[in-house]
């Protein structure tokens, strides 16, 4: 599939209705190109795909924010981490909002494999 430079060329961004809502990182033509969002229906979407729970450093909440986030990958080996608590989305995407972060994710990876890479960044001004 040729990858236009906004968000065309993510699966979980058409998934989620959301192309706009998405920025192409990779300036070249590849597979492995990464992305950045804020729009938590294409996070949500990139995270079921590969079967990702939302989750937290465990020991790391408090009130209302989720704490530390992860996407927890059970099926990934290695799988579920005893350091991570399993969280629902709603509080995750209130720490992700509170805290300023966007989502940078990858759907590919260099040969065409499904991908996993995934960080959370501090939003851009």
């Amino acid at each position: 599939m040729t990858d236009n430079a906004d968000g065309a060329g993510s699966a979980a961004a058409r998934e989620a209705d959301a192309v706009d809502e998405v920025e192409r990182n990779t300036k070249s033509q590849t597979t492995a190109a990464s992305y950045t969002t804020t729009d938590h229906d294409v996070i949500k979407a990139w995270a079921e795909q590969r079967g990702a729970r939302p989750a937290a450093v465990e020991s790391t909440e408090g009130g209302d924010d989720a704490g530390i986030l992860r996407l927890e990958f059970p099926d990934a080996p290695g799988g579920s981490s005893a350091e991570l608590d399993e969280v629902d989305w709603e509080p995750f995407f209130r720490t992700f909002d509170d805290r300023g972060l966007a989502f940078v994710y990858q759907e590919q990876t260099s040969d065409g494999e499904v991908s996993r890479f995934s960080k959370f960044v501090r939003r851009s001004a």
